[in-house]
């Protein structure tokens, strides 16, 4: 059996979407064939340069040549790839990509959500355009940021913040925000902001 003829098998096969997406990246070296159901849609900006398709693959057309470009993990953790225009390199979020191609903006949103939360998933059904304050709801609802006493960067358990609350005396020279401050090896700001309920509001 050829490469071609396991890779017709394998894309004929009751698969997702993704996982045929996945199928094909495996292949992609060998053969640059459409998926089934891809759609490709000149990137903005780039019209003529490169295409990008409903399944977030993005293809070049520079130099006379047709290729697919490898898409690279960039910053959070997103996918990205390198276009270059008139002889300037940029590294170019996939997802954006997509969605400037295909996914209408009538309000002028400013930032692309995956709404599965699966970033390696660019497929234009798996995007939307958000608010970045509606993309950061959208995160701490589905659980892909964690806020208080989870986030990676908290000074406090959740038992030191009930400490502060129960304790801590406002203006006491003993109990107050600087002496709290000094226990825990952090500014008076920090420990002010917790016993008013400025942070860790996940603290009962």
């Amino acid at each position: 059996m050829t490469v071609n003829e396991a890779k017709k098998i394998l894309l004929a096969a009751r698969l997702s979407p993704l996982e045929q997406t996945a199928l094909h990246v495996l292949f992609e070296e060998i053969s640059y064939d459409d998926l089934p159901n891809e759609i490709w849609h000149d990137v903005v900006g780039y019209e003529g340069l490169y295409q990008v398709s409903n399944f977030g693959r993005v293809k070049s057309f520079r130099k006379g040549k047709v290729r697919i470009l490898k898409a690279n993990v960039g910053i959070g953790g997103y996918f990205r790839v390198v276009l270059c225009k008139d002889f300037d390199k940029k590294n170019r979020f996939v997802h954006v990509l997509v969605a400037k191609a295909f996914i209408p903006n009538p309000e002028n949103k400013s930032q692309v959500n995956h709404i599965s939360g699966d970033k390696a998933d660019n497929r234009v059904e798996n995007l939307e355009w958000m608010t970045p304050e509606e993309n950061i709801r959208h995160a701490f609802d589905n659980g892909l940021r964690k806020s208080g006493c989870e986030h990676f960067r908290a000074k406090f358990t959740a038992e030191q913040v009930r400490e502060i609350r129960r304790d801590c005396i406002p203006g006491d020279p003993r109990l107050g925000f600087k002496a709290f401050a000094r226990k825990f090896n952090v500014t008076s700001k920090i420990i002010r902001d917790a016993y008013h309920r400025k942070s860790y509001l996940d603290v009962e």
